[in-house]
């Protein structure tokens, strides 16, 4: 017994080596590109830096103070908010939707949810001057069909009331596909005999879906809801692609001001913009751990 207990133990650790082995380039990665810039920014946010790293001084919570008098961090906080309360219940809603349409195991869904899933893969960069030059109002095919029609172009990108509608719509476009293959690898999981007996019950179409569908794969959708959110709360390269943060910096998110104080309008100030991504880092925190309260919690409820 005692023999077999020591090759168990042996057997056990030789396994914790090898995923220790398995887990240690991505845990190197994660090192090299994400825990040491963040502790690298909480560091240098108590700096006076500029992007030459030259005459570096201790500056306290100086910049954390003025970031709160700042008018263009107030309102690009705002955009950030107004971007993710809009973008992640469209792109949810859009992709639970075509899920129910689109959760069937045969070839047309199959190619249906692959042709959807081809903008995620695709630059959001060159997708951003695709639709910059789809909505443009003098050259633009919207501004054309809108022509034809008999009504008047409107400069979407360029119009303060449209600008940021646009890039959520864009951005929704661009990411749905992804949350629609994860909806609908999860929906091909239920059991098919929960849906055999709400028909027997007599139970409709949408009877179905709220109360089998929706908390059959409510775990799915809470990690789509989380995932979506922080990416949103860090969108960049849509905005500045298409507007450049304008027009009157209605689309300037906080990840485009850190990047335009840190490293586009002189005078170049790494200290101001990493205070400016530590205030977004608790931004982004607390709303995770609010979701996951709120969200994560009730899907694992739904689980068991």
């Amino acid at each position: 017994m005692e023999k077999n207990k020591g090759k168990r133990k042996k057997y056990v650790a030789h396994n914790q080596k090898c995923a220790y082995l398995f887990l240690l380039p991505s845990m190197f990665i994660l090192s090299v590109f994400v825990f040491v810039p963040l502790i690298a920014s909480f560091v240098i946010s108590i700096t006076n830096m500029n992007i030459f790293m030259k005459d570096v001084s201790f500056a306290g919570l100086k910049n954390f103070i003025q970031l709160f008098k700042d008018s263009r961090v107030s309102n690009a906080t705002f955009n950030s908010l107004y971007f993710t309360l809009l973008e992640v219940p469209l792109q949810i809603g859009l992709a639970l939707l075509m899920t129910v349409c689109l959760a069937k195991n045969n070839r047309y869904c199959k190619l249906l949810r692959s042709i959807y899933y081809l903008p995620f893969v695709c630059s959001m960069t060159a997708i951003g001057i695709v639709w910059s030059m789809l909505l443009d109002p003098n050259m633009g095919l919207f501004a054309y069909w809108l022509k034809q029609a008999g009504f008047d172009t409107i400069a979407f990108l360029k119009d303060p009331k449209w600008a940021m509608p646009t890039v959520i719509a864009v951005t929704a476009w661009k990411g749905f596909g992804y949350t629609l293959t994860l909806m609908a690898a999860a929906v091909l999981n239920i059991p098919q005999s929960l849906y055999e007996a709400a028909d027997m019950d007599g139970a409709g179409g949408f009877q179905k879906f709220i109360h089998i569908t929706i908390p059959g794969i409510w775990s799915t959708i809470s990690f789509c809801i989380v995932t979506s959110t922080i990416g949103a709360m860090q969108m960049f390269d849509q905005a500045y692609v298409m507007t450049q943060g304008g027009p009157l910096n209605k689309t300037e998110t906080v990840v485009q001001y850190i990047y335009d104080r840190g490293f586009q309008t002189a005078p170049y100030n790494l200290g101001y913009a990493s205070a400016i991504s530590v205030y977004l880092f608790v931004i982004v925190a607390v709303m995770t751990l609010v979701l996951r309260k709120f969200v994560l919690n009730r899907g694992e409820g739904a689980d068991e």
